[in-house]
């Protein structure tokens, strides 16, 4: 008896040996943003509107991100990111548990990052945060800058830096029995960097997204959002896209306490009904640092489009403007306000994440706090 008790508690020993030296070279990280605030909106469908919202300074989030180090330069990393609304306590992303990312992977300093899982494409990687410095939106996300649309099913390579250069490639399979393109997706991305200067470009694909026939392939029903209001033929049939091409390109350059930044997007959509939109976005951004914890920003945005089946040429212009004070290191309250004038042959303004205003015009004003942990 006393022979077992001796080697269960040699055995338990060891274990714990053990377990101490994977704690030591492996580490679990619990991360977060909490934001909201209020907010007053001048047309929505023909009222005006005060409203709580979530997401006024980013979108909120939590999850956790993990890597052990497995010698010689090399990590086997994860991420599970979970997104919802401060206001009523709901997951985002359709209520996924873990929505916003979930991946596995290998890192390596020689040969890259590769992971597989759910996981941002491209555009947001490259030029999301141009668009996210610039305080708004890019009418019905069509760009994908402010990473609505996530790639599932992918596999994605992240190329170390060299001489100032990164790249990234991403494939999203369709997993689908019924057709290789049933469904699937692509991107790509290229960085460059020198000292002050940072430029990128980025372009992806989306083969039938959503699919009737296979819904939960590549791009699945975020992509049913009613929020991208583009991602359905203007036609009467009103159908989804068979395919949505868009290509990025932009980027920053800080001078002093000025950082300035510039973006253009190229976006093609094709529709099960044959029909085509084509759109551009041109996007010009600055921030400046009053002190280090005040920070004053102004961008314009301009959406230029054009129907083929339908001969239309909607335009839209937009202005964003914000006040933005750090607290703390982790917590900032940031007032925004943001206006869009519908132009050409479009009807209706529309900023991103309030309903469509009854005239030309729509102009909402903000208030929020965002706090990290």
């Amino acid at each position: 008896m006393k022979t077992t008790i001796l080697a269960r508690l040699g055995f338990a020993a060891a274990l714990g040996v053990a377990a101490t030296a994977a704690h030591a070279q492996s580490n679990v990280t619990i991360y977060g943003l909490i934001s909201g605030g209020v907010g007053y909106v001048s047309n929505q469908g023909g009222s005006k509107n005060w409203q709580a919202l979530s997401g006024t300074n980013q979108n909120p989030r939590w999850g956790f991100r993990g890597s052990e180090d497995l010698g010689n330069g090399t990590k086997a990393i994860f991420t599970l990111e979970a997104g919802f609304s401060i206001v009523n306590g709901t997951g985002a992303q359709n209520g996924r548990a873990f929505g916003r990312q979930s991946f596995v992977g290998l890192s390596d300093k020689t040969w890259g990052t590769f992971t597989l899982g759910r996981q941002y494409d491209t555009l947001h990687d490259y030029v999301g945060p141009i668009i996210i410095s610039s305080n708004g939106v890019n009418i019905g996300d069509n760009d994908n800058g402010y990473n609505d649309l996530r790639m599932q099913n992918s596999v994605k390579w992240v190329s170390p830096t060299v001489g100032g250069f990164h790249g990234t490639a991403q494939y999203g399979f369709s997993n689908s029995a019924t057709g290789f393109r049933n469904n699937n997706a692509y991107s790509f991305g290229l960085g460059y960097k020198y000292g002050d200067f940072d430029w990128n470009a980025a372009y992806a694909q989306y083969n039938h997204p959503y699919s009737g026939t296979n819904n939960d392939g590549a791009i699945a029903n975020d992509y049913a959002s009613p929020l991208l209001i583009f991602s359905k033929s203007a036609t009467p049939a009103n159908v989804y896209a068979s395919q949505q091409r868009i290509f990025a390109t932009g980027g920053f350059y800080r001078w002093g306490p000025a950082l300035i930044g510039a973006m253009f997007s190229d976006v093609n959509y094709t529709y099960l009904d044959n029909s085509h939109l084509h759109l551009q976005n041109y996007n010009l951004t600055l921030n400046y640092n009053i002190t280090p914890a005040l920070v004053l920003g102004a961008a314009y945005g301009f959406t230029s489009g054009k129907y083929d089946v339908i001969n239309t040429r909607p335009q839209w212009h937009q202005v964003n403007l914000q006040a933005d004070y750090w607290l703390s290191k982790r917590t900032d309250v940031a007032l925004t306000l943001n206006a869009q004038q519908a132009a050409g042959d479009a009807k209706y303004a529309q900023l991103f994440g309030y309903a469509a205003s009854s005239t030309k015009r729509q102009m909402a004003v903000t208030l929020g706090m965002r706090h990290t942990f």
